[in-house]
């Protein structure tokens, strides 16, 4: 069949042919059939359209099918070969149009990938603009089909919708798609919608701070003030570390707000975040909080805000907590801005002179800046006449509201307090997306996310130039803040090196965990290399034994984790005890030049580092099936390990030599190429409770050492272990 089509001449042949098929199709025939019509540079679009329309080959599950497993793998290859964004469109309405609900997700999660693909490729390529120019159809359906269903897995998609159509200011585009993120986000059957606002108000945070936000005010508008401000105030320590953590990045953010229009969205997010910081800086005295309200005050409200009062009087709100908090620093009020405020208030004056409500808002404004600019406003007899006709104009002429002046001379802490990084709720705990095949890179992330001392480096320090790890501490914000669900690790994904950001095939966790540690202290400065290095790293050399000549000792090295092997022992102590055992070698000395084969080699340990982490290696290259096959021996947990009885060096001290599991990986399956990874932690507030993080899937178990030594099938084996010492300290043994 896939022959006789492609051999097809015409237009009408290659449909005739499509309309005549019933029959489900071949892998490998259809395959190739689904290929060939993606190569076609005239009529591929129109032809596609009608074979996904038939369902021709039986390529997608129709909606009487509960299984995907015949065609997901040829879905996947056939999908791969798209180099046309408007066929991934096609592909996503059929998608929906044509299976089960249960389907969408694998399906539209793999188009998501193909997009991304081709728009980097694109990009690359220098020829994005010229592929902008789609079928507006097309487009839209792309956004409203593939962006919503989960607005992390897709962002290059996303970023391209907002670029093709800041220029056209598309309106009706723009809307669909608020509308469709909105809605994502609001739909009640959404397990993961506190994950999905986060994202939606991070984005426009994103865009604003970039002054790229021509969107925006659709998209605030859609949301709303109560919402808004509801997600910002529930989410404050989230928001305030990413985004309001230093004055430039404030202020730039609210300039992007404001930058196409004022709307009352934008002036509540604007006092949910003067709120917040203002509660920082009278709770923990905090320096960085007071300068970034005055370059707010300074940069927006004053020259922004201001001049607009006439057309929003919601700004008054804002006004008066800025003009009375900053009371204290009267050169901040210029007689400009004096000016500027009588013009616009008389103007609003003028504008509602019979809307009493508004009137009792603007005298209790201007009554309450007179009350505190008095010595400068004294001299300007038109604004003591402003106030007077706006109390007679007012309802309640007792009105006395009135905002707390910042105390300034107090603060005393320049950074934000540790505190603020502390998990809201410690029982609560968020999953991690699978991406395809990427269940070792979920494990290692919660795995280190439970490591208490990684994870309060990771947020305590904020290195923006640092891409990956800049990555990976947003992706902790959300472990750490977001209250329910799952979130996503595509954006650190991208960051990786290869093949881990480039592929969907299964990687080894234990290299994975070297790799992704060693590439992230390649990226950030020295002194927090060395901070980082103290967490994970031992130190040990290479001794060499002569029978001829003196000991040879090695240049001491830093170590990251230690490789444990099933050759001799199933006993975690002797396994490790083994690592560091002499053994004879065939060797011709540096020292004395002689061969020999009496030669004794070992490593010496110096100092085994506060965290430590130790492979099993349980695959072996085997000659006969030519894979690497899994030893299934099964190995005990020790959720104590005492290096006193390892080195059988009883002058070591006490409570440095003791070790305590708190994570473990476990690998799933009989071979290194496939099974599945999942990692079981300590929970932080009840020790004796293990959670496991099975991607998106947590479970709690309250169960003994023995009762989870026993949870594990034979096939389900310990990989990764990661242990703390009980000091929190180095071990020293051969100093």
């Amino acid at each position: 069949m896939d022959q006789k089509f492609i051999q097809a001449k015409s237009l009408q042949e290659k449909l005739n042919l499509i309309w005549s098929q019933d029959r489900r199709l071949a892998p490998l025939e259809l395959e190739n059939l689904y290929k060939s019509i993606h190569a076609e540079t005239q009529h591929g679009y129109q032809i596609l359209d009608k074979a996904l329309d038939r369902n021709f080959g039986g390529l997608l599950p129709d909606k009487a099918s509960y299984s995907m497993d015949y065609n997901e793998g040829v879905f996947k290859r056939i999908t791969e070969s798209l180099d046309n964004l408007e066929m991934v469109g096609l592909y996503a309405k059929y998608v929906i149009q044509n299976c089960r609900v249960e389907s969408h997700r694998p399906l539209l999660k793999q188009l998501g990938y193909v997009a991304e693909r081709l728009i980097r490729k694109f990009r690359q390529q220098g020829t994005i603009e010229e592929k902008l120019h789609l079928n507006k159809e097309i487009v839209i359906d792309l956004v409203s089909r593939l962006c919503p269903k989960d607005m992390t897995y897709n962002p290059e998609l996303l970023q391209l919708i907002l670029k093709a159509y800041k220029d056209y200011k598309d309106e009706e585009l723009l809307k669909r798609l608020a509308d469709s993120l909105i809605q994502q986000c609001k739909d009640n059957a959404n397990q993961n919608s506190d994950h999905d606002w986060l994202m939606l108000i991070s984005t426009i945070f994103d865009q604003a701070l970039e002054q790229q936000g021509i969107c925006l005010y659709i998209l605030l508008k859609k949301i709303g003030s109560n919402k808004l401000g509801h997600i910002i105030g529930e989410h404050r320590n989230y928001f305030l570390i990413n985004y309001f953590d230093n004055p430039d990045k404030s202020v730039r953010i609210f300039k992007g707000l404001i930058k196409y229009s004022i709307l009352s969205e934008n002036l509540q997010i604007l006092q949910e975040v003067t709120d917040i910081l203002e509660e920082q800086m009278k709770q923990n005295s905090n320096q960085s909080c007071h300068l970034i309200l005055s370059e707010i005050y300074v940069e927006v409200v004053l020259p922004l805000l201001l001049p607009q009062l006439h057309q929003n009087t919601s700004i008054l709100d804002l006004l008066q907590v800025y003009m009375i908090g900053m009371s204290r620093c009267q050169e901040l009020l210029t007689n400009d801005c004096i000016m500027i405020m009588y013009e616009r208030l008389r103007l609003v004056i003028d504008l509602r002179q019979n809307d009493r409500s508004i009137f009792d808002k603007i005298y209790g404004f201007m009554n309450a800046i007179y009350k505190k600019y008095q010595n400068k406003l004294v001299h300007h007899d038109q604004f003591s006449k402003l106030l007077y006709i706006a109390r007679d104009k007012c309802f309640d002429q007792f009105n006395q509201i009135d905002h707390p002046v910042w105390d300034c001379q107090k603060l005393k802490n320049l950074n934000f307090d540790d505190s603020l990084y502390d998990r809201p709720n410690h029982d609560n705990y968020v999953g991690l997306e699978n991406l395809t095949n990427t269940c070792f890179m979920n494990s290692i992330l919660q795995a280190l996310y439970m490591t208490d001392r990684f994870r309060q480096f990771i947020l305590i320090n904020s290195i923006p130039e640092a891409k990956q790890y800049n990555a990976l501490r947003k992706l902790f914000m959300l472990l750490n803040f977001q209250k329910s669900g799952f979130c996503s690790p595509y954006e650190l994904k991208r960051l990786l090196r290869a093949p881990y950001c480039n592929s969907n095939d299964q990687q080894d966790v234990g290299e994975f965990a070297h790799h992704f540690l060693e590439d992230l202290l390649k990226y950030i400065p020295k002194e927090l290399q060395e901070i980082l290095e103290r967490i994970f790293f031992g130190t040990h050399r290479s001794v060499i034994e002569c029978p001829n000549c003196d000991v040879s000792f090695g240049q001491i090295e830093k170590f990251l984790g230690v490789d444990l092997h099933l050759n001799k022992y199933t006993e975690l102590k002797d396994m490790i005890a083994q690592v560091y055992e002499e053994e004879k070698i065939e060797f011709t000395c540096e020292k004395c030049q002689r061969k020999s084969n009496d030669i004794k080699k070992s490593i010496q340990l110096n100092d085994l580092p506060p965290v430590l982490f130790m492979t099993i290696q349980r695959f072996q290259y085997d000659a006969q099936s030519q894979q690497m096959t899994k030893i299934l021996a099964k190995v005990p947990l020790r959720f104590l390990i005492d290096m006193r009885e390892v080195f059988q060096q009883q002058h070591l001290d006490a409570m440095d030599s003791q070790y305590i599991l708190y994570a473990f990986i476990v690998h799933l399956g009989k071979n290194s190429y496939s099974g599945h990874y999942s990692c079981y932690a300590r929970s932080m507030s009840k020790p004796e409770t293990w959670i496991c993080f099975d991607d998106a899937q947590i479970n709690k178990y309250e169960l003994s050492s023995e009762d989870l030594n026993s949870q594990l099938i034979d096939e389900e084996t310990p990989y990764l272990l990661f242990y703390k010492n009980k000091s929190g300290h180095y071990l020293s043994i051969n100093k």
